[in-house]
């Protein structure tokens, strides 16, 4: 019952997990510039994702630029949204497959090693989305992080959006989430055995038993 509960909240935390990736990787703030100055406009904002860029003039609308063609990308925004995409369809595969060998389905009751072996198969590939997304993040921010010093760049320095937060925080808890599946799928149930009365002798008259 223990083993179940705890699978539970593993899957719940996968679960969550999985909606911060989603939301991170289609929310356009990976990384963020902000101005404030004197003038006409007074302040304005630029937001860069990982399908478009979007300015916020203080006296004017939001102004969003999708990225037209994939190849004139950088490099850093052509891995970053490969990977996360990669890392969402892990996290998927990995709780289909978790939730099929939880303790508390009735899928796959014939066999308890089969259903431990899915839920762990299932627990792997949640852990493998984390380790994926939480790489990916860490290797974004660090590029924002080294254009923000650079002293010889002379465009716009961006800081650390918050899609970053969201990407980490989702990455450690598929991570968790799935660490979860895996270590309670490890436990094995006793096996029921089957005792079988054994045919019994007959004595025959005349013959002596040891």
């Amino acid at each position: 019952m223990a083993n179940a509960c705890a699978q539970v909240f593993g899957c719940i935390l996968a679960s969550f997990g999985l909606t911060c990736l989603i939301v991170g990787t289609c929310v356009n703030e990976w990384k963020t510039y902000g101005h404030a100055g004197q003038g006409p406009v007074t302040s304005f904002m630029v937001n860069t994702g990982l399908w478009m860029e979007c300015s916020i003039p203080s006296t004017a609308k939001q102004e969003c630029t999708g990225f037209d063609s994939i190849l004139d990308l950088p490099a850093e925004i052509q891995v970053t949204r490969a990977i996360m995409i990669l890392s969402i369809a892990l996290s998927v595969c990995g709780l289909a497959t978790a939730i099929l060998g939880m303790k508390c389905t009735l899928c796959l009751d014939a066999d308890d090693l089969v259903k431990n072996k899915v839920a762990f198969t299932g627990g792997m590939l949640l852990i493998l989305s984390g380790v994926c997304a939480l790489g990916i993040v860490s290797w974004y921010a660090n590029s924002v992080v080294t254009s923000y010093y650079d002293h010889e760049e002379r465009a716009l320095k961006f800081s650390l959006g918050k899609c970053l937060f969201l990407g980490w925080g989702g990455a450690l808890l598929s991570i968790i989430g799935g660490a979860f599946m895996a270590c309670c799928s490890l436990s094995k149930s006793s096996p029921h055995r089957a005792y079988v009365s054994s045919t019994p002798v007959q004595l025959v008259a005349g013959k002596e038993y040891v």
